[in-house]
């Protein structure tokens, strides 16, 4: 305890006591004098957080000045903890600060301060409107204020400037600041990591209480960058931040790449369907090689290849587009990174957030089969038309069943979906600690019955400061997810396909409840008439899957400031995948598709990944110079294991005896493993001068264990500069805040193309039956693919030119790039050495090249109490294939996709020197002969060029004049690549009332409707056809693409690969609208006093406006659709609480 009054009597003597009292009462009133003045001149600057009034009062300002602090051993509030910042003030004025909302009163004796209780109470003072402290601080212009995010919570840190001067402060842990201004009328300008930077003239006031908007907006917003952040305003590169993440999460996606389609500029994700087991592809800037073209993930510093994370732990996200940003992660990078951050806490009390939402989903578009009436018909028709007989099965006398309709099967197969999610996310931080820790479920049915998608998911996520010095934290994900899927891309298999197949006359069960075929067992005579069909109910029910996926990424830590301005920093992470798949199909009994043999398929991989990165960070300035110099050295490590086997022949189909060991045909098991390894050290270094002149290099050396020992090793260089011309003195547009020129170019390997042992022979083996008696099995061994140790780095070069414009008070902000991407020394499967059985090794062998240009654009304002934002993003690409030098030695300039087909519908795409990748190769089709005639007058030298035609049949083009129609004949015809993708969304508030909408498209777009080689050709017999042939040409109905309905296809009309099937799948989707209500903070009593709470109802894929006669216009991958599972429409209602 610390000392207490002293009270003293002063003695003397008789003899001289009037003398004595004069001087002692002069003696007095001088140093009271002085006292006095001490108190009044003396100046006192703290800096203290979260430190006691008791330590404050006797640890710092009697340590620091003359003052000395009494009080009598009563109960005060001293223990009472505070954080302030103060600098040249008065005794009285920090006394009057510290005693706030406390039970002490003081009095100035001198150079004594005397501590009492305050008998009447605390003296009560509003915290969140901060009290001058001093009239005279008015007078200084002294303007003291508190900042806080839109939910009212403080925002320690947060930069207040005033506009025009190197003056400034920070908020302390209250998000309290306190600034001396030049006067009362000087503008602040208020930033925060991830807020909208917001600019507020004082007008006079002394106390301010500033609320910042979460927004991606702004010089000073901070982006994510390879290896690091910088300020928006600084880049040079081409560098894209995804707006509106804070929105994901009031949008029912269950990815972030749901979330990106349409987000970015330049940015084309592809959807590949509903089904809950896919996702969407990402393709940045266009198709840079043949082979794989999917993006480097990275999250939170780390190269990330698990499974989808929880998209509502995701923070801020940048999409790294050209060479100059993406080369420091090197040869993983050549199609682009996107770079992640997850969630961390914020300073202030611990905050606790709900995110739930559940919907609807239902598919649209569906295909309408043929009644069973309409069939028949049909089918008699089609025989009359190709000079067959009629099949019994159509006739309404011998054959009644097949003339009554029993089932919708689409009604059957597809049904409403429900969609739930949850999210759980607690966090907070401390003066050394900041921690934030979530859980997420997500289930979704999906609308193919029998198809469904779990996600669980976890994440603890902490930082720890252990001195001033070190930093240490961790970052641990966990999750779990299982997708049951289903096969609709197969023209015989495929699920939507079967559904229109199957005759509409039979029904699901049987009165037994077995699944039913195309007919009873009694009618059998008549089953091949409908065709080797599935039920397509049973194709989705029968077969029994299990496929979870267990997933942990941890990573740790280790930040170390060396010295001043040069920071050491380790991490190490690591990942293990482990998929445990199994699937039973039961026999298939009933007619149709029969199949007496039950089968049983198991699987178990895990892949592990390790990454060690080690990092330095030398940051400097000198006078109008800023230097930032980073050193690198990372190692990745990577393991596969995976084991097969699949057994036949089960003479029980129960749970409990679907184990491989129990069939009679146990097939051999296939195990396949790889290793794979790469080394990097990178170097970069970024320099501006005055914040005008900007210019980063960097260089990266890859070491790949892919390549042969000679060419494993490659050096990446990068370099981007960037103008800030509108600081320059001969710039003065007055609306116009800011203009930067920016250009850039760099060099990146690509390692995604290649196979893990390229320059080696690869292994396989199998068991081959040899003997004369043909009963001894023997295991050999055989080379699956030639080698080549020649093989070097595919590399991909950019060049890119920039604008980067800011105007009208910064509401409207506009980019700009040109860029030009060109891959050469592709790593293609050579044509030369390809021998029976032998693969042919993979060659460095072309060239190609993406032009385009990108602009986004964005307006914010208020008119009254109404906010809102408009934004907008368009990018135009040409991509080409400038050559296949090194691919073979045959001077062959194309390269043929042989897997991309449906039946006898072949090879619809080439990639050819001077055209597109996967262009669209088939023959042009002219429409429909009308009569004999028009046929008759199609000759070539006198001959028919299409002989076997009679009217109502196709019409193709004989493009090389040869007087037949054959392969070819066939042309280019664009391709599934968009020339044009574009977006556009709105956004405004008023008043709490929240409203978004979220268009976006795609333009040029050609897509190959194979669905119409299945549904609308009565030549393959049997099958149920789609309804639109009812539509197909007659004598009376000739006003229509689709042939004559004939069970022969003399013609060809859907075996030729013709532009028939090709169709503008160009769209414009209203992709979401969402209409939210957050509760005024002044109803938020009782436990929930000073949270947050906002509900809304939210659509997606609400309409599509497309000429596409498919399903669905977004067909994903190259553009072949074969009745792709559908996107969903989704109505969804969800809230979002804060505590």
């Amino acid at each position: 305890m610390k000392s207490e009054r002293e009270h003293s009597i002063f003695g003397v003597s008789k003899f001289d006591l009037k003398i004595r009292l004069t001087v002692v009462f002069l003696l007095l009133c001088l140093f009271r004098i002085n006292a006095s003045t001490y108190s009044q001149k003396a100046k006192i600057s703290l800096d203290v957080e979260n430190t006691s009034i008791e330590s404050i009062l006797f640890d710092k300002i009697e340590k620091d000045t003359d003052f000395k602090f009494f009080y009598e051993n009563t109960s005060l509030d001293l223990g009472k903890k505070i954080t302030f910042k103060v600098k040249n003030k008065r005794i009285t004025d920090i006394l009057d600060y510290l005693f706030i909302d406390t039970n002490i009163s003081y009095e100035i004796d001198g150079k004594q301060i005397i501590l009492t209780r305050n008998s009447i109470g605390p003296i009560k003072k509003t915290k969140t409107e901060p009290v001058p402290i001093l009239p005279e601080l008015v007078e200084q212009n002294l303007v003291q204020g508190r900042v806080t995010d839109n939910d009212g919570q403080p925002l320690p840190g947060a930069n207040i400037v005033e506009k025009g001067t190197t003056n400034g402060t920070q908020t302390d842990f209250d998000g309290n600041f306190s600034l001396e201004v030049t006067d009362g009328n000087a503008t602040l300008i208020v930033s925060y990591i991830g807020f909208a930077t917001k600019e507020l003239r004082i007008n006079g006031q002394t106390n301010v209480t500033i609320a910042l908007q979460e927004s991606t907006a702004g010089l000073d917003e901070v982006v994510l960058i390879g290896y690091g952040t910088a300020r928006k305003g600084d880049i040079t590169s081409s560098i894209s931040q995804v707006d509106g993440i804070e929105t994901i999460t009031s949008r029912p996606v269950a990815t972030f790449t749901d979330f990106l389609q349409g987000n970015v500029a330049g940015v084309t994700v592809l959807q590949q369907g509903g089904d809950p087991t896919a996702s969407g592809q990402i393709v940045i800037r266009g198709y840079g090689s043949i082979s794989d073209e999917s993006p480097l993930t990275v999250v939170d510093g780390v190269p990330y290849y698990g499974p989808a994370i929880n998209p509502q732990d995701i923070a801020s996200v940048s999409v790294l587009k050209d060479a100059a940003a993406a080369a420091i992660y090197g040869a993983q990078a050549a199609s682009g990174v996107i770079v992640i951050q997850t969630k961390k806490g914020r300073k202030g009390k611990p905050q606790i957030s709900l995110d739930l939402y559940g919907g609807i989903q239902n598919a649209t578009g569906l295909p309408t089969p043929l009644t069973a009436e309409q069939q028949a018909s049909v089918y008699n028709l089609a025989a009359d038309n190709g000079g067959t007989a009629r099949q019994s099965a159509h006739d309404a006398l011998q054959n009644p069943w097949g003339q009554t309709t029993r089932t919708n099967w689409m009604d059957e197969i597809f049904r409403s979906a429900a969609l739930v999610n949850t999210n759980v996310n607690i966090s907070g931080a401390g003066e050394n600690i900041n921690y934030m820790t979530s859980f997420g479920y997500n289930n979704k049915e999906g609308v193919l019955v029998g198809t469904k998608s779990d996600r669980y998911s976890f994440r603890l996520k902490s930082d720890l400061n252990l001195s001033d010095k070190v930093t240490i934290g961790e970052n641990v994900y966990y999750s779990r997810t299982e997708a049951v899927g289903t096969n609709t891309s197969s023209g015989y298999s495929g699920t939507i396909l079967n559904a229109v197949y199957f005759p509409s006359a039979a029904p699901v069960r049987d009165e037994n409840g077995l699944f039913h075929g195309v007919v009873p067992f009694d009618l059998s005579q008549f089953a091949g008439t409908y065709g080797d069909v599935y039920n397509p109910v049973a194709l989705l029910l029968r077969p029994t899957t299990t496929s979870p996926t267990n997933f942990i990424n941890a990573q740790v830590y280790l930040d170390y400031k060396i010295l001043k301005g040069l920071t050491f920093k380790t991490s190490y992470a690591y990942s293990t995948s482990h998929n445990e798949f199994k699937t039973f199909v039961p026999r298939i009994p009933e007619l149709g598709r029969t199949n007496l043999t039950n089968s049983l398929t198991q699987r178990n991989s895990t892949t592990n990944r390790r990454v060690w990165d080690n990092q330095f960070t030398y940051t400097k300035s000198f006078g109008n110079h800023n230097l930032d110099v980073t050193a690198i050295y990372s190692s990745q490590f990577t393991d596969f294991e995976s084991l097969s086997q699949r057994a036949e022949g089960f003479s029980s189909e129960e749970p409990f005896n679907q184990y491989l060991s129990n069939a009679s045909d146990q097939k051999e098991p296939v195990t396949s493993v790889y290793e794979d390894a790469l080394t990097s050290a990178i170097g970069r270094v970024t320099y501006d001068y005055d914040n005008k002149y900007f210019a980063t290099a960097s260089i990266r050396r890859d070491e790949t264990s892919r390549l042969a020992r000679d060419n494993q090793a490659d050096i990446f260089p990068a370099v981007s500069v960037g103008w800030r011309i509108s600081d320059e003195n001969f710039f003065n547009v007055e609306k116009i805040n800011d203009l930067k020129f920016r250009a850039s170019w760099g060099q990146i390997g690509n390692i995604n193309s290649v196979g893990y042992y390229s320059f080696d022979v690869p292994l396989g083996s199998q068991t081959l039956i040899v003997g004369e008696d043909g009963l001894r099995n023997d295991r050999g061994v055989y080379a699956r693919q030639q080698s080549n140790p020649d093989l070097i780095w595919e590399t991909s070069e950019s060049i890119d030119v920039g604008l980067d414009l800011m105007a009208f008070d910064n509401k409207f902000s506009l980019t700009f790039d040109y860029f030009q991407k060109t891959t050469r020394d592709m790593i293609l499967e050579g044509l030369e050495d390809k021998h029976q059985g032998t693969d042919a090794a993979f060659v460095n062998g072309g060239e190609v090249k993406n032009v385009g240009v990108e602009i986004s654009a964005a307006f914010s304002d208020k008119i009254g109490d109404l906010n809102y934002t408009i934004r907008a993003n368009a990018s135009r690409l040409d991509n080409n294939l400038e050559n296949l030098d090194g691919y073979n030695n045959s001077g062959i300039d194309f390269i043929n996709h042989d897997g991309y087909h449906v039946r006898d519908a072949l090879r619809p795409y080439r990639s050819t020197v001077g055209q597109e990748l996967f262009s669209h190769f088939l023959v042009p089709y002219l429409g429909i002969f009308q009569s004999q005639a028009e046929i008759d007058a199609y000759v070539k030298d006198g001959n028919l060029i299409q002989p076997d035609a009679v009217p109502g049949d196709f019409k193709f083009k004989d493009t090389d004049g040869d007087g037949d129609i054959d392969n070819d004949d066939r042309q280019f015809h664009g391709s599934y690549q968009p020339d044009v993708t574009y977006n556009f969304n709105l956004s405004a508030n008023y008043k709490g009332i929240d409203m978004s909408l979220i268009f976006q498209g795609v333009a040029g777009v050609k897509a190959f409707n194979a669905y119409k080689y299945a549904t609308y050709n009565a030549s393959l017999q049997g099958y149920n056809l789609d309804n639109r042939v009812l539509d197909a040409w007659t004598p009376s109905n000739t006003n229509t693409d689709i042939p004559r309905i004939s069970t022969q296809d003399n013609n060809n009309n859907f075996g030729t690969q013709s532009t028939w099937y090709l169709e503008d799948a160009s769209y414009l989707r209203l992709k979401n609208i969402t209409l939210g209500y957050s509760f005024p903070k002044e109803i938020m009593g009782g436990w929930l006093n000073g949270s947050s709470l906002r509900i809304y109802l939210s659509a997606e894929n609400l309409f599509t406006i497309t000429d596409y006669t498919g399903i669905d216009p977004e067909v994903g991958g190259i553009g072949l659709d074969v009745a792709k599972y559908p996107l969903s429409r989704t109505i969804s209602a969800g809230l979002s609480l804060k505590l």
